[in-house]
């Protein structure tokens, strides 16, 4: 069976529409007689056809003209298929019928306004109503492709499938990165400092990236073994999915990217690790190496001897982040190099090919609804994950759905154009980045009483905080703060609390003090709000149980017979509900009391486009699509677990460094 391309898509439509309208006009049609007394039985009529969304045209007509139209194009992408309206009607009411030009960049919008005035004419005639639609198609022929993205994922993101002519600039450049965060600023950076003219542009007005640990293996201090291991561990950890080539890229280049951008971002054993101009400093590691017994929660791995050397730096302290460090590296960059240029508020919304399919440059709009057209030998996509697009989430990462989004504007634009382009999306269920450390401190102690919002214990408490949200789905939603639009009136998952008495530096694994403590108490003493996102911390203490709970949202009566419940297992030394070790089981006596709301969120979506150890976006069959790079969360499959795995502090951000730096330099190299 031949492939059909969109081009024929659309003329099938059509042509649909023209023989379905002939089939009721024959010589003995009941129509005939009309047709003789005049064109039209007068009226006003209505129909839909699929543009970019739903496209309504309302035609009124006399006996033999067509005397008004009403195009609802509301659904349309607001810069295109909107503007193009007032074009459409005055084409429609010259023309008297469907054979209109269109308009030029809203092809889409155009065809769906022909084919519903086909079905108002054929209304008006008394003939049969043609019920095709015009969809935003390409070639492709398996899953997870094209054909998969619906009007809706496009509709809720920066991109645009019509194709825009119109430009208020164009500038030639070698390498375009798309996105400045935490893969985007490395791959522009480096590639400029490697000679290739470089464009970035960023969606929003700044640079923008979370997270504080970015982590790196550092090859000269461990054995041959130990990384052999450590590739078998972020295999099976990751339920055996991911492309060890991959892995292995980030073992060779993730201590180069790291230390890159610890260079860059100015933090230097001189100045103490901190850059006083950003604010930024390394203020504690995760650089405890793979050796022994390691635990992931899911997974259990003896190394032995062998070791595998982890440099970690965090960066920070809160409120500062990793995204503070990428936008003073990109700052410092556009004032030392003259061959990078950056473009704030400026989304890529479309990429350029050339007549074999490569990538040739893209298109960014800017905010005052123009283009600007980038010339360019390559493309990097590094604009995040598709968090915050619904429909998205809903068909390759459910689980996520009735949980808030901890981010903005992730709405999968780099996904998508990715997936025009030809390449294909990880088919594989979706890594997902599901944790708070911002409500209070010690998120992984076993000892700790949990309670759901109603009050109730309903999961052994040894479950890692990083998995807790598998169980959260089936407990009852909460309306709280920080919550996304999509929640704020039914509630979200995702919340539960923490109760332990004022005895706990006694049985707490690895308990915190409560000098400590205190700056995550939300209601005591602001001046202690230090090193933490104030608008987060959701940390409670009270002299009973009765105002802990009140304090905390949670039934007073329901919490104190959970507790009770509670210390009554302790005393027996069994818990004989959810079977949690008993050296874990201590009672809940001690005032006062404290609690922790927690608001699990997603931070993350770990998955993307299938892309080779460069970065090089592949499609279904492994070719690589040329010009075209994806990083960061955008490319994989580097993970591959349902569940992001905590088995490696700051791999996730260590990852999108990497392969951000990959990216540009094989993107500069290879011009």
């Amino acid at each position: 069976m031949s492939k059909l391309s969109r081009r024929d898509f659309l003329k099938g439509s059509l042509a649909g529409a023209a023989s379905i309208a002939m089939a009721g006009v024959g010589l003995n049609s009941p129509n005939a007689k009309a047709a003789a007394d005049g064109i039209y039985t007068p009226g006003t009529y209505s129909a839909t056809a699929t543009g970019m969304g739903t496209v309504t045209v309302t035609a009124t007509f006399d006996e033999n003209s067509i005397v008004d139209v009403v195009l609802d194009v509301s659904q349309e992408t607001p810069n295109i298929g909107q503007l193009a309206a007032e074009a459409l009607k005055a084409q429609v009411l010259e023309a008297q019928g469907a054979e209109i030009d269109g308009v030029s960049g809203a092809t889409l919008t155009s065809e769906a306004v022909r084919v519903a005035l086909n079905n108002c004419i054929a209304q008006a005639k008394g003939e049969a109503v043609n019920s095709g639609s015009v969809k935003p198609m390409v070639e492709s022929t398996g899953a997870f492709i094209l054909t998969d993205i619906t009007a809706d994922d496009v509709n809720a993101s920066a991109v645009i499938l019509e194709p825009i002519t119109d430009f208020a600039e164009e500038i030639d450049v070698d390498v375009v990165v798309c996105g400045a965060g935490a893969a985007g600023v490395p791959a522009a950076v480096h590639a400029a400092e490697l000679g290739a003219k470089v464009a970035i542009l960023q969606k929003e007005p700044i640079a923008v990236s979370q997270g504080n640990c970015s982590s790196c293996i550092v090859k000269s201090e461990s054995t041959e073994g130990g990384i052999k291991k450590w590739l078998t561990f972020a295999t099976a950890v990751n339920c055996w999915r991911p492309n060890r080539k991959l892995l292995e890229a980030y073992v060779d280049r993730s201590e180069e990217a790291v230390r890159f951008v610890v260079d860059r971002g100015g933090l230097t054993e001189e100045n103490e690790w901190t850059n006083e101009k950003s604010g930024v400093k390394i203020y504690q590691y995760s650089n405890d190496p793979f050796t022994g017994v390691k635990h992931d929660g899911t997974q259990t791995y003896d190394f032995g001897e062998d070791t595998v050397a982890i440099y970690g730096p965090w960066f920070g302290p809160k409120p500062n982040n990793y995204g503070t460090l990428v936008g003073s590296i990109l700052e410092d960059a556009l004032e030392r190099l003259d061959n990078l240029q950056a473009w704030f508020s400026t989304p890529v919304v479309q990429l350029l090919k050339d007549a074999d399919g490569a990538i040739v440059g893209c298109v960014g709009q800017k905010q005052d609804g123009s283009f600007v057209k980038f010339n360019a030998k390559s493309v990097i996509l590094a604009t995040g994950a598709y968090e915050n697009n619904a429909t998205m989430v809903r068909r390759f990462c459910p689980d996520i759905e009735p949980f808030d989004k901890k981010v903005y504007h992730r709405t999968g634009d780099g996904n998508i154009l990715a997936i025009e382009a030809g390449g294909v999306m990880e088919p594989v269920a979706h890594s997902r980045v599901m944790h708070d450390f911002d409500a209070g401190l010690m998120w992984d102690e076993p000892p700790f009483l949990t309670l759901n919002m109603d009050g109730k214990r309903f999961v052994s408490e040894e479950v890692d905080m990083a998995y807790i949200s598998n169980q959260l789905k089936w407990q009852p939603g909460f309306i709280g703060e920080n919550m996304d639009a999509d929640h704020q009136e039914s509630g979200s998952k995702g919340w539960y609390c923490q109760i332990y008495d004022n005895d706990y530096m006694s049985y707490a694994v690895g308990g915190v003090p409560e000098v400590v403590m205190a700056r995550y108490l939300k209601e005591e003493d602001p001046s202690l709000h230090v090193s933490v996102f104030p608008e987060l911390i959701d940390t409670f203490r009270a002299d009973t149980i009765e105002e802990l709970a009140e304090k905390l949202g949670l039934p007073v009566e329901e919490t104190v017979a959970s507790l009770k419940r509670y210390n009554e297992l302790c005393d027996e030394g069994e818990d004989k509900d959810f079977g949690k070790d008993p050296k874990y089981m201590h009672k809940i006596e001690t005032a006062p009391f404290w609690g922790t709301r927690r608001h699990i969120r997603c931070s993350s979506i770990t998955a993307g486009v299938l892309t080779d150890e460069f970065g090089r976006v592949t499609t279904e069959s492994g070719e690589v699509v040329k010009g075209l790079y994806a990083a960061g969360n955008l490319g994989g499959q580097f993970f591959g677990a349902p569940d992001y795995p905590f088995f490696h502090p700051g791999l996730s951000l260590g990852h999108a460094v990497t392969f951000g730096y990959i990216a540009g330099e094989h993107a500069a190299q290879n011009l």
